[in-house]
């Protein structure tokens, strides 16, 4: 496997990326969180793919890899939000 797959990466972002944002933040409901969820994502196919190759569908593991980053954004908000509301009891 190629191990240097930037090119390909940055090719597929320009011609994909308006597609995996869409269902993102449809899934996530805030744009910024979604934005932010897949550059995430792109980030982690980076560093995952040249080990463990391109998926069949790599949209799809962007979707899914983004939406399980925003959810995980969106749990630390609430934990930080919880630990400040006992804080301030």
């Amino acid at each position: 496997m190629n191990t240097d797959l930037r090119p390909w990466l940055d090719s597929f972002y320009q011609q994909e990326s308006r597609r995996i944002l869409a269902p993102l933040i449809r899934l996530l409901g805030d744009f910024d969180l979604a934005e932010e969820s897949m550059q995430e994502a792109f980030a982690a196919a980076v560093k995952q793919w040249p080990e463990q190759g391109i998926p069949d569908n790599p949209a799809a593991w962007l979707i899914k890899t983004g939406h399980r980053r925003g959810i995980d954004h969106i749990r630390r908000r609430q934990t930080a939000r919880d630990n400040l509301s006992r804080v301030a009891e």
